[in-house]
């Protein structure tokens, strides 16, 4: 019969202790990265005769007839530019350009193009916002995410105690 030395079971102990600190360590990090790819930006669809406020960020859904329009310059099947508007009149948006999505919801990026479009070949023209309905959300779920997490951590190291010492069976 052999009992395990007191030395070796206070490193297990230590061992535990920081795979446990490591992970608390750890859940800073996450909450950042978490929080950093939140969209706490929403588009607000604008109305026709408001005009959209130069140096925003716009996503212009084109009609048919204006995706045959910009089928040259823009590519096929292109039906919503996002980008960045650089002019705005009545009757035309200037747009840095993006990013581009097809009726498909394909996704490219834009080769640093600038579009004049037309209101009338627009279907939708929304304006990007900071939604505070998406950041309180975002922020809540983040929040109890990190409490349950935390309070499994905490279940677990408390239960991971130091083994009841006596003889190991072969």
């Amino acid at each position: 019969m052999s009992v395990i030395p007191p030395r070796m079971s206070q490193q297990r102990n230590d061992r535990s202790r920081r795979i446990v600190a490591g992970r608390f360590a750890s859940a800073p990090i996450l909450l950042l990265t978490a929080w950093s790819l939140v969209g706490c930006y929403a588009y607000v669809p604008v109305a026709p005769s408001q005009p959209a406020a130069s140096d925003g960020s716009v996503r212009v859904t084109l009609t048919t007839t204006g995706a045959e329009y910009f089928k040259g310059s823009l590519g096929n099947n292109v039906r919503q530019i996002e980008g960045t508007v650089t002019r705005a009149t009545p009757d035309t948006v200037v747009i840095a350009v993006e990013r581009m999505f097809t009726s498909t919801r394909e996704s490219f990026t834009s080769q640093g193009d600038t579009v004049a479009v037309p209101r009338q070949l627009t279907e939708e023209l929304s304006l990007k916002q900071y939604s505070r309905k998406r950041s309180v959300l975002i922020a809540v779920a983040i929040v109890g995410s990190l409490v349950i997490a935390l309070a499994g951590l905490a279940n677990g190291a408390s239960t991971s105690g130091d083994p009841q010492p006596g003889p190991i069976q072969p």
